[in-house]
């Protein structure tokens, strides 16, 4: 049966095609770190004969949460506490990745405290309804810089690959990606498809020089966003070259874009098709 044949990912070999995508628990700890719970529950999903384990998303940014109870690869404090969790999904024959991601403008931070949200524009978030304001190109920069450190400690850790969260004209690459979100008229304008695409290849590039040309990453992308102003359904096709040819070993695609009620992504049955 194919679905439990190996499969190689870049460098990382599975041992079978059975993958658990990420998937939020809000089991982490108050400080961002994997709890107890959150590292048996993976654990148990290892026992259970799974290829690969993809994280719930993780942090590339300690002040820019997704969730109040989110991990954060932000910094190298989080390091170790990573690694006992990924040594724990190996006793049990699983690899396991972590889904990076910048929350740009979805973040919970104003809700926290005076943190503001960023995006590529003003956007104000469908489910906290509080407004994102612009990033300078220097801050772009930075933020770039801040993946490729969360995939330094990803590595370090002894994660098996990383997972970029790209999809759904949400979080902040993904927010530069789609004309939904990106209002710009800069090099990173939304109405040009390099302009929508030059942070993600800037993002790349940062983990491949600090991660290393060699360690797997996994694109989860849309592959149509069925909204109006959102990308067309041929527009992956046509940057994927170029993602490739960057450093991305495989995508996951999904569709839609993140509304209050999520309901284009994961649709009722009296939506149909």
């Amino acid at each position: 049966m194919k679905l439990l044949s190996p499969l190689n990912v870049g460098t990382m070999r599975l041992k079978n095609r059975i993958v658990l995508s990420p998937i939020t628990t809000s089991y982490a700890n108050q400080d961002q770190t994997p709890s107890e719970r959150l590292m048996k529950y993976l654990e148990r999903r290892s026992q259970g004969g799974v290829g690969l384990i993809t994280t719930e998303l993780i942090t590339v940014d300690v002040e820019h949460r997704y969730l109040p109870r989110t991990m954060t690869l932000g910094d190298d404090r989080f390091i170790d506490c990573h690694r006992e969790l990924v040594d724990r999904v190996h006793a049990h024959g699983a690899k396991v990745q972590p889904q990076i991601s910048h929350p740009g403008p979805d973040t919970v931070a104003p809700l926290l405290g005076d943190t503001q949200s960023v995006g590529p524009s003003v956007a104000v978030a469908p489910v906290w309804g509080c407004a994102s304001r612009a990033l300078g190109v220097d801050e772009i920069e930075t933020i770039a810089a801040q993946y490729g450190e969360a995939a330094r400690r990803s590595r370090e850790a002894g994660y098996d690959g990383i997972e970029l969260h790209a999809a759904h004209a949400y979080n902040l690459i993904g927010s530069f990606l789609s004309q939904y979100r990106n209002k710009r008229k800069d090099d990173y304008a939304g109405y040009s498809q390099q302009g929508r695409l030059k942070f993600l290849l800037q993002v790349l590039q940062e983990i491949r020089q600090r991660a290393g040309g060699d360690f797997p990453v996994t694109l989860s992308i849309s592959g149509y966003e069925r909204n109006p102003g959102g990308r067309s359904i041929d527009d992956t096709p046509s940057i994927a070259p170029q993602l490739v040819a960057a450093g991305v070993d495989c995508f996951r695609v999904s569709g839609g874009v993140s509304d209050l009620l999520v309901s284009p992504i994961v649709p009722r049955t009296e939506h149909g098709d």
